[in-house]
């Protein structure tokens, strides 16, 4: 399904990607490459390089690498777990959190539509996961009632 530029929202894409390629997530060069040559493959405008963090032991119990490309209309950031979560605290409700290996998690938000099935190829060929699980909102204006929720 393709975002074209007849408003319906905002959209905003968020991807979970599960097993993917351990070597891929830990790659400082590969997560900096994906996010310089995505924004144009998706028409953005970059509004500067890609900003790119290695997450160590120091900083957090869940290594990996964090990193946001800035675009005109708002940005496109990646979370990767190359190790998993070490963290299998129960959450608030007593929800438990579940534990995988080795994922990322993803969003693109644009105030300009996009194609999300570019977005989707563009994460396979980086990362090679072999679960990834989507979903697309339209993030609408504040005098809208309706928001649209649709599994992509």
């Amino acid at each position: 399904m393709a975002v074209n530029d007849d408003y319906r929202g905002w959209p905003h894409l968020m991807c979970s990607g599960f097993d993917a390629d351990k070597r891929a997530l830990m790659s400082y060069d590969h997560i900096y490459s994906f996010l310089k040559t995505l924004p144009e493959k998706i028409g953005m405008q970059k509004m500067g390089l890609p900003i790119v963090y290695k997450v160590t032991r120091e900083d957090h119990p869940d290594v990996g690498i964090t990193g946001v490309t800035i675009i005109a209309t708002s940005h496109i950031s990646i979370h990767t777990f190359p190790r998993g979560q070490k963290d299998g605290k129960k959450k608030p409700r007593g929800v438990e959190r579940r534990i995988f290996r080795p994922f990322f998690t993803f969003d693109c938000y644009s105030c300009k539509g996009f194609n999300p099935d570019i977005v989707y190829d563009e994460l396979k060929k980086f990362f090679r996961p072999k679960t990834i699980e989507t979903a697309l909102v339209y993030r609408l204006r504040e005098e809208e009632e309706l928001i649209e929720v649709e599994n992509y």
